[in-house]
């Protein structure tokens, strides 16, 4: 058999063994598996994307994220740290970094406003951008042949200041219309397809060749049928890592498992954690010795179980159960700081959105929960339906709901959502108050 066609075959076989383990995750379509496959290998994905909807649209911070991501990865260079943040409303390193080295720029008051969607031309000029400050070659349009975006019916929309790196991107296929003849440079792009442009930059313009190899996802097979109860996922070592992100979506593709993994390849997901007869996908990252982090191929898999809540665990009496199956219903819900609707929450709108749900009365914050609602109870009198606090018992910064079983519901931090943590993972904890009578 010749090289070539050794070669195709190869690639065909490879192409059906992503296409059967993978192409039909929640939130990754077909068309992305092998530009995702391939920018995981090059390093190019982060944490805060890859947690989130990736067929949901990208932020400008997320974005920033990727852009960072493709320069280290260009220059093979330890990019700055950044002594702080030039903006009032982002601490992002990547947002920083990426205004050091001239990539992006804020407002005339200060801010970068992370959390808005990125738009088409924005990205655009971002890439460019990214690719001036790598310092590869190649060509930058400088708006006067406008041949490359003559064909779009909406090109007098391209603002002046994003033109040159519009016409540059799509001339170098770093970017393509939505059809045919729209480019719609004002609309928003889904994460995947960022992913997709950053990746196609990078191909583009490498000096040499990077590849990592990805974890791989052992337990539980694609397609499993697990049981209820506990249940143990595994993956490959990566030699270089030094973290594991374990990421676990619901059918929504919302993540309602983000746990960090120390020194080992497996984690055991406790009985309660998911919700009982609905299909998840699994994905799990490593952290890497330079910062890049790199994910496995999705695996998908369906939690059997009967509870309609998803919550095993049990109460001592009708009205603290009540509490903690209401409770279970929000998992997956994102962290919003100042949250207090299904929408978001915070630790203490969280727990207080929960018991007034079950007719129950707290205060608003952390503090005056703690200062005000229900009588202490120590660790070793917890009872399912509690509240448990973390911090100091002069100023406690967190606060979350009991279930039992050494186990409690909350909402994390930002960038988190709505899960089950364990009470010995934490060293903090100082006290618990009871408002179930």
């Amino acid at each position: 058999m010749n090289k070539i066609a050794k070669k195709i075959i190869l690639s065909v076989l490879s192409l059906t063994a992503i296409l059967n383990t993978s192409a039909f995750a929640a939130d990754l379509s077909g068309w992305a598996v092998s530009e995702y496959q391939q920018a995981n290998e090059a390093g190019l994905v982060s944490y805060s994307v890859v947690s989130h909807n990736l067929k949901e649209d990208i932020t400008r911070q997320e974005f920033c994220e990727l852009a960072m991501n493709l320069y280290r990865k260009l220059t093979n260079e330890t990019l700055i740290t950044p002594a702080g943040s030039p903006f009032t409303d982002t601490d992002s390193t990547a947002v920083a970094q990426a205004y050091c080295y001239g990539i992006v720029s804020g407002t005339s008051d200060g801010t970068f406003t992370p959390n808005r969607l990125v738009t088409r031309e924005e990205m655009a000029k971002m890439l460019v951008s990214t690719l001036a400050a790598s310092e590869v070659n190649f060509e930058l349009a400088d708006g006067s042949d406008k041949s490359a975006i003559e064909q779009f019916s909406d090109a007098d929309e391209i603002s002046q200041w994003a033109e040159a790196s519009v016409i540059t991107a799509l001339s170098n296929s770093l970017i393509n219309g939505i059809t045919d003849d729209t480019l719609d440079p004002l609309g928003s792009t889904t994460r995947e397809q960022a992913i997709a442009s950053v990746n196609r930059s990078y191909n583009a313009f490498k000096s040499d060749s990077y590849s990592v190899e990805l974890p791989v996802i052992t337990l539980p097979e694609d397609g499993a049928e697990i049981n209820e109860g506990d249940f143990t996922i595994s993956w490959t070592s990566i030699p270089s890592a030094s973290t594991y992100h374990v990421i676990i979506k619901d059918a929504n593709a919302n993540s309602v498992v983000l746990e960090d993994i120390y020194s080992s390849t497996s984690h055991e997901i406790k009985a309660g954690t998911l919700a009982g007869n609905k299909d998840y996908t699994l994905i799990v990252g490593g952290v890497l010795a330079d910062g890049s982090e790199v994910y496995s191929m999705p695996v998908d898999f369906k939690y059997k179980g009967s509870n309609k809540t998803g919550n095993s665990f049990v109460a001592n009496s009708e009205k603290a159960q009540e509490v903690i199956d209401t409770a279970a219903k929000y998992l997956g819900v994102p962290y919003l700081w100042g949250g207090t609707t299904p929408s978001g929450f915070d630790c203490s709108g969280f727990v207080q959105y929960v018991m007034r749900e079950c007719g129950i009365s707290i205060t608003r914050t952390t503090y005056t929960q703690w200062d005000n609602d229900g009588v202490y109870v120590s660790r070793s009198e917890l009872q399912p339906g509690d509240l448990v606090y973390f911090g100091s018992s002069s100023a406690p910064h967190h606060v979350g709901l009991y279930v039992g079983d050494g186990t409690y519901i909350h909402a994390p931090s930002t960038g988190d959502v709505v899960k089950y943590s364990s009470l010995d993972s934490r060293s903090d904890f100082c006290g618990g108050k009871r408002v179930i009578f």
